[in-house]
């Protein structure tokens, strides 16, 4: 029988997978289901803390509404897991049209989970480029 530790390890996971998913598939509500309505979001693009549902609704929806939305795949990521919390680091490529040409730009995340329930949400969310 797997120890609970582990079964988190994979649950926190793939939370982030998800968060992947509902990314490149470009929804918005899916994407905000995945966050704690207390959440903050410092989004790779976002000019200042994102600290209310309906700011990150418009963050995300404002990515899913390009011409050419954005995609991610991840390169790496590290899960720990704390007394009912979790942080997830790690990097990832954001596939975006820079100049009218697709990119491929390094960038590297942290997500910090609760458990709510059943359920891992993202209460706090860093997301930023790789600097050159």
């Amino acid at each position: 029988m797997p120890r609970p530790d582990l079964d988190a390890l994979h649950d926190v996971a793939a939370a982030t997978q998800r968060w992947i998913q509902a990314f490149n598939a470009g929804q918005a509500a899916s994407l905000c289901a995945l966050y704690h309505p207390e959440a903050v979001l410092w989004g790779t693009t976002a000019p200042a803390l994102i600290t209310t549902p309906q700011g990150l609704r418009q963050y995300f929806e404002s990515h899913c509404a390009a011409a050419s939305p954005p995609t991610i795949s991840l390169d790496a990521q590290r899960v720990r897991l704390f007394a009912g919390m979790a942080i997830n680091t790690g990097s990832y490529t954001l596939h975006a049209l820079v100049e009218g040409k697709r990119r491929a730009l390094p960038a590297r995340f942290s997500f910090t989970y609760c458990k709510a329930g059943s359920d891992w949400l993202i209460v706090d969310h860093h997301s930023s480029f790789v600097p050159a």
